[in-house]
């Protein structure tokens, strides 16, 4: 019930605060916006951008901005049924234009709750980066600025730039999904992804709705996959060795694989090549195992997650789209590996990875080709020969500047060198 006392004794407060946080005499509707509480380096700037002298409950004026440290959250109350926590290191502003309200999450990571649904006439959205998110009455938060968590309640989740909308309901997560086509990605989550201030702020009882695991219960699956005679449609399970030998699949009929209704995980556990165009649908999870290598020289498009404990190679015209979790454990090779081994100056290659939620590396990720998404190095070496990365993120491990481009590197561990500093590969 911690959440449950913690709003109500927050509420009760903004209550009792109103006729000093500018109520007015004829007991019309005012502003009570204000910083309800902080918790290490909070700064309030108001609409100039300036920094003003922080006071108790300080009343948030339309175009003021809360800015939280390392360690840090503030909580800000919006007109008493409206709360919303922000995370250490970030940064929201807000905005009000009589009953309409606006959070735009600037920075980071943002928790929200509206205890009574919205009267008529009245909105509320909360934007981040290019995601618009109209709220009635629910419970959720917003990661990265970029993905939409729902714990209770539906939400309206859009894309202005990219004309997409869709309904995101309680126990489901939504993110923009870039591929030729682009679409809002809308999953399960479990208790796992809930982060330590948000679950600061929630009952046990809304914890234990949110499943600890996605995993699907056991079931005694068909003999072999069943393929669909009239199309290249098949339906899982399948083997490692039934993958190796499909046929090779095209653009215009690309080989299909889809979740069927036992454990809807593909493994390769041997050596396979891809030299046309597969999909691998959503809900089926794709695992390359210890000791094995996949070769892509077509395209392999996998719409759920990917775990890569073997060996990825991404030949010189080849093209891997990942839209779910990209885990690598193993070897991962955006591009010919025996073409930017010699003494030259090593060649951008046609290589392409499309990581719409990026890239978890803890093993060796090397790059010669492009990769759309963030790349997040925890351990292992990430070597970039040739090419661009759109963002590297070090927390721990090793990071080789070889000539390759990194749009944005974040360095919060790890080592780096470079081929300037007398490396060579």
């Amino acid at each position: 019930m911690k959440q449950t006392k913690r709003l109500a004794a927050l509420l009760l407060a903004a209550c009792l605060c109103l006729a000093g946080c500018g109520g007015k005499a004829d007991g019309s509707r005012a502003t009570t916006m204000r910083l309800e509480k902080a918790s290490g380096q909070v700064s309030v700037w108001d609409e100039q951008k300036e920094t003003i002298e922080r006071q108790e409950k300080q009343p948030l004026y339309s175009g003021y901005s809360v800015h939280t440290g390392a360690e840090s959250y503030g909580w800000i109350n919006l007109d008493d049924t409206k709360l919303a926590k922000l995370d250490e290191a970030s940064v929201a502003s807000v905005q009000q234009d009589g009953r309409r309200l606006q959070l735009d999450l600037e920075q980071g990571n943002l928790f929200f709750q509206v205890t009574k649904p919205l009267e008529e006439g009245e909105t509320m959205e909360i934007r981040a980066s290019d995601m618009i998110v109209g709220i009635r009455g629910t419970c959720g938060w917003i990661q990265n600025s970029s993905v939409l968590y729902v714990l209770e309640g539906t939400v309206s989740c859009e894309f202005a730039s990219e004309g997409l909308s869709a309904q995101v309901s309680a126990g489901e997560k939504a993110f923009l999904v870039r591929s030729t086509e682009n679409r809002i990605g809308i999953e399960p989550f479990t208790q796992a992804e809930i982060p330590d201030y948000v679950r600061a702020e929630i009952e046990e009882a809304m914890l234990r709705s949110v499943p600890e695991t996605l995993e699907p219960e056991p079931e005694e699956p068909p003999a072999a996959p069943v393929r669909d005679p009239d199309s290249s449609i098949y339906t899982l399970p399948m083997t490692g060795e039934e993958f190796q030998s499909l046929p090779s699949g095209s653009p215009e009929e690309p080989i299909v694989i889809r979740a069927g209704e036992g454990d809807n995980t593909l493994v390769l556990d041997r050596f396979s090549s891809i030299r046309g165009y597969v999909i691998v649908e959503d809900g089926v999870t794709v695992t390359v195992e210890d000791g094995s290598q996949v070769n892509i020289d077509g395209t392999l498009e996998v719409r759920s997650d990917l775990v890569n404990d073997g060996f990825i190679l991404i030949g010189e015209n080849g093209l891997l789209q990942v839209d779910g979790a990209f885990t690598s454990t193993g070897m991962l090779c955006n591009g010919d590996v025996g073409k930017a081994t010699g003494d030259g100056p090593v060649e951008t290659q046609n290589s392409r990875i499309v990581a719409a939620q990026g890239i978890v590396s803890s093993g060796y990720f090397e790059n010669t080709g492009t990769v759309e998404g963030a790349v997040t190095v925890n351990g292992g070496t990430a070597s970039l020969m040739a090419g661009s990365v759109d963002k590297l993120i070090l927390n721990d491990g090793l990071y080789i500047d070889d000539g390759g481009a990194c749009g944005e590197f974040v360095q919060n561990g790890g080592k780096t060198t470079s081929a300037a500093e007398g490396y060579r590969y």
